[in-house]
């Protein structure tokens, strides 16, 4: 048996959504349902359900032997893993917003602060970073910061909340990693899973 950790939220309706498309209906139904389950088993496979900075943990452990998460958390943060392949869904990307005619960036909002500093360095641009793990669009509209770098997919919650995109930072697509060893020792059941689901 094979164990492949996943993320919940976007990501996950993303994955489901991919499955769909393509008439994998073993795992479609299994993957559905509405339970509080935190892992479930279609024949030799076992589904876990982690948050997203989690599973890298999980796989890099060898708790889980793949894993499914956004190239977001593996930029964010530096896991032993194997960073085997993009997968063909999950795509959006990190933004710079902030609200309408700001002219300038000192203050910035953000869950992701490696990445910002990353960028806002490259730039040689001097800001000061604010951690929040959530709703970072309240801080430019409490006057906390003056804009946030997030991740954006649709653009809505920035337009929902009065605030416009202004620069674009990085790509982000769902990614396939794996356990250092496992990946080879469990590699004809990894390899039939990851034909199974077309992604190899």
């Amino acid at each position: 048996m094979i164990t492949v950790a996943l993320t919940k939220g976007r990501l996950y309706k993303d994955f489901t959504a991919y499955l769909e498309d393509n008439d994998l209906n073993q795992y479609i139904d299994p993957l559905s349902e509405d339970t509080r389950s935190l892992y479930t088993v279609v024949d030799n496979v076992k589904f876990i359900f982690a948050k997203g900075p989690d599973v890298p943990t999980y796989v890099e452990s060898g708790v889980a032997d793949i894993g499914i998460v956004g190239s977001d958390i593996i930029e964010e943060d530096t896991f032993n893993i194997l960073n085997v392949s993009q997968l063909p869904f999950g795509d959006c990307h990190f933004s710079v917003a902030g609200l309408p005619d700001q002219t300038e960036f000192r203050t910035i909002a953000t869950k992701y602060t490696n990445v910002a500093s990353k960028y806002f360095r490259d730039k040689k641009t001097d800001v000061s970073l604010v951690h929040l793990n959530g709703s970072v669009e309240l801080a430019p509209l409490l006057g906390l910061t003056d804009g946030i770098v997030d991740i954006v997919q649709t653009g809505n919650t920035l337009k929902d909340n009065g605030l416009i995109e202004y620069e674009k930072i990085l790509d982000i697509h769902a990614r396939l990693i794996a356990n250092k060893r496992t990946f080879y020792t469990k590699e004809d059941e990894i390899y039939k899973f990851l034909t199974e689901i077309g992604v190899f």
